[in-house]
């Protein structure tokens, strides 16, 4: 969390519990929900992508349970993501991910050991819940499941078995398959064949302890888009829908406290306490707020102010103008393409076709392993670990320890789908161009066959000129011979055979010319 404090505002990634004093805005949806979940035993929290669900969970309501003096709950944070088919990633099973998460870090008590036998495979959540149990007497469990949309990607018969889970868990006091058991059919009738009273004691109070149900709470985190896929979960937890809390978006003081607050806060940031000039505020304010209701979504605005905070604070001005705002309608595209510039030009290559074309299907986000990544598409740590600094990817870590990337949030969708056209067109010039240069090149080839074709013509032809030329010219000659003889009508003869052999070569040839000439001057006398 050491890089994430050099930050005021999370851009594109959630608020964890450790920003928890940088979550402004939030003050009455914190005592609300809090209040719900100490009150209730299931909640579902619900709104828009953007409102800031999984923030509120993390920097709200967490951060509250672990300041508690009395009866401090224990809590696990669960996130069961999307087994997406595009991505050949292949995730646990929900309930499988439910049970790493709450078994890690477990000290087993060795007398609930030999449960073990009648709980496995089937009770294998209740088994480590009551662990937990065991080892904080009196204090409520809470389940935090954040993105729980991502439960209904799964097949229905890892969805039932799930279900089925929870309910043992919230209306039994004991499972069926543990009362009905060998190890504790063996524990109750040691203990009536114990002798010693005081050992008696303690087994009858394990005994109690296992009977004891477990105080377990549910909240679960999920889209208002996706509402009703809990209509799936009704037939295990009938009451589901019974108490839920919406979030929605903040309001225009809300977010003016968010945007102020955390610039003028000194601690270990890389920049410097700053602030915002009244006309600044108003103009992100007009720009993020929904033009119906002015309502403003938080992940919208952390990404702007964390874009100023990185791009407009420097060390020696400490007050945003109005002219370093800049054109505010292009940074959420200045900051997928700041993010992706920052890399060298190879990684940028492959980084952005890999966001583009692959982290993105059907208008969702698709995650993806690191460890896929780094094989399939040869992604380095070093890449990951900047993509993931600049906030554009969000990395969490899954239930079998792997860590998991995908896009920072739903924000980021339609400015990365806009590169995404810029580059395929671009593409689509360069096939162009190459296509047409290898249009060209064959054009050019043939071209060079056919002149040197026609250059082999010509050579043949002026080897026939020559010829012509040659047997002409014998035959000139003999008349010569024949005319110094003085027969004159047996040279002319001679010299009509030569013109009508010469005149089989062009006039423009230079080698006949003089020839030509020669012959109708002997002709005319």
């Amino acid at each position: 969390m050491a890089e994430l404090s050099k930050f005021r505002y999370p851009g594109a990634k959630n608020f964890t519990t450790e920003q928890a004093h940088l979550f402004m805005g939030r003050d009455d949806d914190k005592e609300k929900l809090y209040q719900m979940i100490t009150a209730r035993q299931i909640v579902v929290l619900y709104g828009k992508s953007g409102m800031g669900k999984s923030s509120l969970l993390n920097a709200g309501i967490i951060p509250i349970l672990e300041n508690e003096l009395n009866q401090k709950p224990k809590y696990f944070s669960v996130r069961l993501f999307n087994k997406g088919q595009e991505n050949n990633v292949t995730f646990l099973p929900p309930l499988q991910t439910l049970i790493q998460t709450v078994s890690e870090n477990t000290i087993e008590k060795e007398w609930l050991k030999p449960l073990k036998v009648d709980t496995y495979p089937k009770g294998e959540l209740w088994y480590w819940l009551k662990q937990w149990q065991i080892a904080y007497p009196r204090v409520p469990i809470i389940l935090f499941f954040d993105q729980f949309e991502e439960l209904f990607s799964y097949s229905d018969t890892e969805i039932e078995a799930f279900g089925e889970e929870l309910r043992t868990l919230i209306y039994q006091n004991i499972p069926d398959y543990v009362s009905r058991g060998k190890s504790l059919a063996t524990l109750e009738q040691t203990a009536l064949n114990q002798k010693n009273e005081k050992e008696r004691e303690v087994i009858e109070k394990q005994i109690d302890a296992i009977y004891q149900k477990i105080d377990i709470k549910l909240v679960f985190s999920i889209r208002s888009d996706r509402m009703a896929l809990l209509n799936k979960l009704t037939k295990y937890i009938p009451n589901i829908l019974k108490h839920f809390y919406e979030l929605d978006a903040l309001t225009e003081e809300d977010a003016r406290e968010a945007i102020k607050i955390p610039a003028q806060l000194e601690g270990d940031f890389q920049t410097p306490a700053f602030q915002y000039q009244d006309e600044v505020v108003d103009a992100i304010i007009e720009r993020v707020k929904n033009q119906h209701d002015g309502k403003i979504e938080t992940a919208t605005l952390q990404i702007i102010c964390r874009f100023i905070e990185l791009q407009r604070v420097s060390q020696a001005d400490s007050i945003i103008t109005i002219n370093d705002l800049g054109n505010i309608e292009d940074i959420f595209k200045d900051f997928y393409q700041t993010s992706i510039n920052k890399l060298t030009k190879e990684e940028k290559a492959i980084a952005s076709k890999t966001i583009e074309e692959r982290f993105i299907q059907n208008n969702q986000r698709i995650p993806f392993a690191g460890e896929y990544l780094k094989l399939e598409d040869k992604w380095t740590d070093s890449l990951l670990k900047q993509l993931e600094e600049s906030t554009l990817l969000r990395k969490e870590r899954d239930a079998a320890g792997r860590f998991i990337y995908e896009i920072g949030h739903d924000t980021l969708i339609e400015p990365i789908l806009e590169f995404a056209k810029i580059r395929e067109q671009e593409e689509k010039q360069r096939r162009l161009r190459k296509n047409i240069a290898i249009v060209g090149a064959i054009a050019l080839l043939f071209l060079c066959i056919i002149f040197y074709v026609f250059s082999l013509k010509q050579e043949a032809q002026q080897s026939l000129y020559k010829l012509y030329y040659q047997q002409a010219k014998t035959v000139k000659d003999n008349g010569d011979n024949i005319l110094r003889n003085k027969d004159a009508e047996t040279a002319q003869y001679y010299y009509d055979s030569a013109k009508v052999i010469v005149e089989k070569i062009p006039e423009t040839d230079s080698i006949a010319l003089e020839l030509k000439n020669e012959l109708q001057k002997l002709l005319k006398k």
